[in-house]
């Protein structure tokens, strides 16, 4: 089933980009995913009728709008938010001041942002962004000038303490109706859903699909997610998730919907996150997320009856980014091709069985530990299962990486992955690498003498270009194809950084130094 991406604001949808798995509708921004079809809580048994009353009394001051204007209006967005301390910092979602279209190149540009932050008395007042980090989706405002705006912070709860079933309401502005307050349960815990940096590079944090196929997705993921069936619909973003003692349990984030309105499942950002995450933002302005750099699959028993495992709990490596933590530390992912479902994937790569001597059952497991137990720089270690043995490597942590301030760079070449078939043809040795099929004029490869192919060969009923230069290394590190150079380059390089490539020209090798270049706008 194919699901799409739609960005939202109060006053228009617009269809951005196609995505196998999820549906994201940014309301200001509200997660969207596949329709599960959940009871009401006006279903389950009712509260007393008196509490809720008061307990929405008693917070009501400490929730708040939040607006955002823009130059371009359809930049604008509404969400809800709620005061954190006396000295007026307001927790809201990272998506609803980001404003972040998926077709936006700009992403993290805020500087034309404004943002007002209105309580329920009709109070507003301008408010800065002090600290926002859209892996954890999470944002802190402050108040610039509060006047005598009495500033009563929501209590946070401990996370670990939530059950499903308990009572909770939500209380924020959806389609900016400030003030509502809905009543729902806890329906599940420690769910996982994607984290709004879909440019980012691929990472440790690859979640399969509901089928667990072999495809990973594109984005990092957000663990220990609270899901609830008490209302949540756009412009809900950012607002508390209360337990019945009137308790932040956690921040109103996403649902689950194929329309783009509330269908019976949400899902907060946990108390555990913001405490762990908020004090951070407001010292330093920013977060750093431990990294290792990696991706696959959760093992199965189809996967382990391939690779002949007597496990079939832990994570499968795939891919390792280039120049990441895991590829420094030597793990491996998959070398041969083999079709599961009918589809194609490298298999046989490391499988993580253990994190600093604690059992991986699934990608969860590492996502909870990273995020709750280590640092940047921090070291761990890895027991992995190669070639039917366990094996322990220690992994130096570095810090995610993140492409929301940097346009894509570019080399300015149209290329092809190699493989046998082409190697054949060349009279070649080399089956990986990127074949240079084309440059395109006054790009950095052209300024730089790289060649594109010059004859045309049909190769399994595609015409291809040969004669080109074969890139086969990116500053001495190995490039097996397009994607892998990608990767390296968004990993570790940023407009005007030079990238030595070694390449394969009639069959001898040679050292191009490239200077990388912002993609224009007529290439995008």
């Amino acid at each position: 089933m194919n699901y799409f991406i739609e960005h939202f604001t109060m006053d228009h949808l617009t269809s951005v980009r196609y995505f196998r798995l999820y549906v994201l509708i940014p309301v200001s921004f509200l997660f969207i995913f596949s329709l599960i079809s959940v009871n009401s809580y006006a279903q389950t048994t009712a509260v007393d009728d008196t509490l809720l009353p008061k307990l929405f009394d008693r917070v009501k001051n400490s929730v708040v709008q939040i607006t955002v204007s823009n130059e371009d209006p359809r930049s604008s967005a509404l969400g809800s938010g709620f005061v954190f301390d006396t000295l007026g910092h307001i927790i809201t979602n990272d998506h609803v001041v980001r404003n972040r279209s998926f077709n936006d190149t700009n992403t993290n540009n805020t500087n034309t942002n404004n943002v007002t932050v209105t309580f329920l008395d009709e109070s507003s007042f301008k408010a800065k962004i002090v600290g926002s980090d859209p892996f954890s989706d999470l944002a802190v405002l402050q108040i610039e000038n509060p006047k005598n705006q009495s500033m009563i912070p929501l209590v946070l709860s401990n996370s670990s303490d939530v059950k499903i079933g308990e009572h909770v309401i939500a209380i924020g502005n959806p389609f900016g109706l400030s003030g509502s307050m809905t009543e729902g349960i806890v329906s599940g815990l420690g769910r996982v859903i994607p984290s709004q940096n879909p440019e980012g590079p691929p990472g440790p944090e690859i979640m399969p699909d509901e089928e667990n196929t072999l495809v990973p997705p594109t984005s990092f993921s957000i663990p220990e997610i609270i899901q609830t069936d008490a209302a949540i619909n756009p412009g809900n973003s950012g607002g508390p998730l209360l337990n019945l003692r009137g308790q932040v349990i956690g921040i109103n984030s996403a649902i689950f919907s194929l329309t783009g309105a509330y269908t019976g499942v949400g899902f907060a950002l946990p108390a555990s996150t913001i405490q762990r995450v908020v004090p951070v933002l407001i010292s330093e302005h920013s977060y750093k997320h431990p990294w290792i750099g990696i991706s696959g699959v959760d093992l199965n028993e189809q996967i382990a009856s391939v690779m002949k495992l007597n496990t079939t709990k832990g994570f499968l490596v795939i891919d390792t980014s280039p120049g990441g933590p895991a590829s420094k530390a030597g793990i491996q992912g998959g070398d041969k091709l083999v079709e599961i479902n009918r589809r194609e994937t490298n298999l046989f790569g490391d499988v993580i069985v253990k994190i600093d001597n604690q059992n991986v059952s699934k990608i969860d497991d590492i996502l909870v530990y990273l995020e709750q137990q280590k640092k940047v720089g921090q070291s761990i270690n890895l027991t992995v299962i190669r070639d039917g043995k366990l094996q322990t490597i220690n992994v130096v942590l570095a810090e995610r990486p993140s492409q929301l301030d940097i346009e894509p760079l570019w080399l300015g070449i149209d290329g092809i992955d190699m493989d046998a078939d082409i190697a054949s043809k060349l009279m070649v040795n080399q089956s990986t690498g990127i074949l240079v099929v084309g440059i395109i004029s006054d790009g950095p490869a052209d300024k730089a003498g790289l060649e594109g192919g010059y004859r045309i060969t049909d190769i399994n009923g595609t015409q291809i270009e040969l004669g080109g230069d074969i890139i086969i290394t990116a500053d001495k590190q190995p490039i097996e194809n397009l994607r892998d150079m990608s990767t390296y380059i968004s990993n570790n390089k940023i407009e005007g950084d030079t990238i030595s490539l070694g390449i394969l020209r009639d069959g001898k090798p040679q050292e191009i130094e490239v200077t990388l270049e912002t993609r224009p706008m007529d290439q995008k």
